[in-house]
């Protein structure tokens, strides 16, 4: 229990000290932009707007699915029943396999 004590101790004394650090460091400039409600973001440049490159957004999508894998796989080997280690490993397949079709038909309409 002190262990825990001096943990949490610590963990918020770093907390405090890393947040007065930056109060600190942190300059003090407002402006009316800073200052005005943010809800759409900053007004726009140009009359014309831009596109978003749809790669970005391919791009967020296969790390989330990369990262939700990992998690799941990782649950389901380290568990002792056989027969939840059969399923993480058709889950990984089918998993590969829809990753390998879905960047074939993304590379497909590149043109790559």
């Amino acid at each position: 229990m002190e262990n825990f004590i001096l943990y949490a101790l610590g963990l918020l004394g770093g907390i405090f000290t890393l947040y007065l650090i930056g109060i600190l460091a942190a300059p003090y400039a407002p402006d009316s932009i800073k200052n005005d409600h943010f809800e759409c973001g900053l007004p726009p440049s140009s009359a014309t707007p831009k596109k978003a490159n749809f790669g970005f957004f391919v791009f967020a999508i296969m790390f989330v699915v990369a990262d939700m894998s990992g998690l799941f796989v990782t649950l389901f080997v380290y568990s002792t029943s056989v027969h939840t280690q059969v399923v993480a490993a058709a889950f990984a397949v089918i998993l590969a396999m829809a990753i390998a079709i879905a960047m074939k038909e993304y590379y497909r309409d590149q043109n790559i």
